[in-house]
Order: C-alpha cells, then sequence, then structure tokens
C-alpha cells in the first residue's frame, strides 16, 4: 500500500488531523514542562541537602503548615533546626527559611540577584531602593549607606 502526497495533504488539511497535530504538540510541551520541573527540584534537592528540614510530601511539600497551627509549626521547626530549614511548596518551589545572625549576615551582604517575587509587587509603593535593586546600582547605594550606619554615629 502506497501513501501519496495527496492524500497527506489532505489529512494534514482536514479538521481532525489539525486536533491531532494539536494535541501532540500539547503533549509535548507538557512533557518538556514535567522535565523542567523534575530537573529543577532535583537542582533544588541537591542545593538545600545540608539543610535539615521536617518531613514533606513530594508533590504538596508543606502545605500541612497552613491553617490554624501554621505558626506553632514554625515555631517547632526553628527549635529543631539550628540555623534555617527550607519549606517547600507544591514540590518544585522552596524557600529556606533564615533565622541566624550569622547566616543572615553573609546572605544579605552579598550582591547576588534578588528574587522576583513578592518584593516585585510592593515596587510601586516602597521603590526601587536598596531592597530591591541587584547588582551595581546595589553596591553603589550600600556604599552610600554604609557611613551612616557606622558603630560611632549610631552611638
Amino acid at each position: 500500500m502506497s501513501v501519496s502526497a495527496l492524500s497527506l495533504t489532505r489529512f494534514a488539511g482536514s479538521l481532525s488531523g489539525f486536533l491531532q497535530v494539536a494535541s501532540v504538540f500539547c503533549l509535548l510541551l507538557l512533557l518538556v514542562k514535567a522535565v523542567q520541573v523534575y530537573l529543577h527540584r532535583k537542582w533544588l534537592l541537591k542545593a538545600l541537602q545540608q539543610f535539615p528540614s521536617p518531613p514533606f510530601h513530594w508533590f504538596f511539600g508543606h502545605e500541612q503548615f497552613k491553617g490554624d497551627q501554621e505558626l506553632q509549626e514554625i515555631v517547632s521547626c526553628i527549635e529543631n533546626f539550628p540555623s534555617a530549614f527550607p519549606r517547600w511548596f507544591w514540590g518544585s518551589k522552596a524557600y529556606l527559611t533564615v533565622y541566624d545572625p550569622d547566616y543572615m549576615k553573609v546572605i544579605l551582604g552579598r550582591s547576588d540577584p534578588k528574587a522576583n517575587g513578592a518584593y516585585r509587587l510592593l515596587a510601586p509603593w516602597i521603590g526601587y531602593g536598596l531592597l530591591l535593586l541587584n547588582g551595581q546600582s546595589w553596591f553603589q547605594h550600600r556604599k552610600m549607606l554604609t557611613p551612616a550606619f557606622h558603630y560611632d554615629i549610631l552611638k
């Protein structure tokens, strides 16, 4: 049985052929996104493995913290985990909760790019100051503010 080019164009031109191609394309996009999420989660697990954390569900993460007992759960985590612990949200998103002053000093002293999360929503109200700046502009603003917080001035 041979397939002619004419029958292929007729097949591709029909509505059912278009729907088949579109559904295969959507499945491929879904597969690519699933692989991206899996690889990102694997990278996060490796990066955060040095920080102990309470047990979490592979998909829901620490969503059991939500509700009436959320504050008590966070306080118990602070008591059980010495300097910091990761909180997982919906499988592939993690936030590192840091409460040790030495850790905070190292993190806040770096000029690494800030997260594009909730701070960006506040930008119209608080402006693009030291909190939201990144890179060289962050360093310049920090250099201007550092003398204001010198120990002798704060006395």
